[in-house]
């Protein structure tokens, strides 16, 4: 395994790579960073190549500010430059959905196959009404937390909890609130059309944000996309569902 600080548009961060074999790359949403996808990548690299790295603003690049989503497109275009990889199957959560469906719509030639989990692919005004909420008071993450888990999970504060929490301690409150108002606005679904690799969208059946009657309207737009529907599951399904998501996704 490679765990290495890589350059992407003049920012430094950081990148797991692990196993050989056809390349995954995992892009996580916001306030998360590449241990997110812990779960998932052990269960995939047995027989994928697995890349997994942290967006600006996340993680190792905590101190760059969030930008457009075309710079954050452009980050993971030079992402597969530097790691000589021609096409990849782009697995991307939430914001990193955004990025994903962005990237194959811009470079369709590099992206080998797409999973969408939790996506948006139109305007959403409750992650500009959360944008707004933490701008004017990082209180406001708990209402975040609260969509994510039940009262019994907070209750438990098991391991996918204390990550959250972690996140949304470590994570700048203005990374988070413009990651959130990328995904606010999101807008390429009548384009989705356009795309011809095989792909999948997966939501959580109880997913407060991205929600299931979105997710299916992004898998009818893709005229090669299947929908999934995890059954009393929320937004986090990675995280707490890596055993669900990776035969999805294999």
């Amino acid at each position: 395994m490679s765990d290495a600080a890589v350059e992407l548009g003049g920012v430094p961060t950081r990148v797991v790579d692990e196993g050989s074999g056809p390349v995954v790359v995992l892009v996580h949403a916001t306030p998360f960073d590449l241990d997110y996808w812990s779960g998932l990548a052990c269960a995939l690299r047995s027989g994928c190549r697995v890349v997994r790295y942290d967006l600006r603003g996340h993680g190792a690049a905590a101190e760059a500010p969030v930008p457009t989503t075309a710079r954050l497109v452009e980050d993971l275009r030079e992402l597969l430059d530097v790691l000589d990889v021609g096409s990849a199957h782009l697995v991307g959560h939430s914001l990193g959905a955004v990025i994903a469906q962005d990237f194959a719509l811009a470079h369709p030639d590099r992206t080998r196959r797409l999973s969408l989990l939790a996506a948006r692919a139109s305007p959403s005004p409750l992650f500009t009404t959360l944008a707004d909420a933490l701008r004017r008071d990082a209180a406001a993450a708990d209402i975040s937390i609260t969509r994510w888990f039940t009262s019994g999970q907070l209750a438990r504060n098991g391991s996918a909890v204390q990550y959250a929490r972690t996140r949304i301690e470590q994570t700048p409150v203005a990374s988070w609130a413009d990651g959130l108002a990328r995904l606010a606005e999101a807008d390429c679904l009548e384009e989705l059309a356009r795309l011809t690799m095989p792909a999948e969208v997966v939501v959580g059946e109880d997913d407060q944000g991205a929600k299931p009657e979105h997710s299916r309207a992004i898998a009818d737009a893709i005229p090669t996309a299947s929908f999934h529907l995890v059954p009393r599951a929320r937004s986090l399904l990675a995280l707490e569902h890596p055993e669900i998501v990776a035969p999805l996704v294999r």
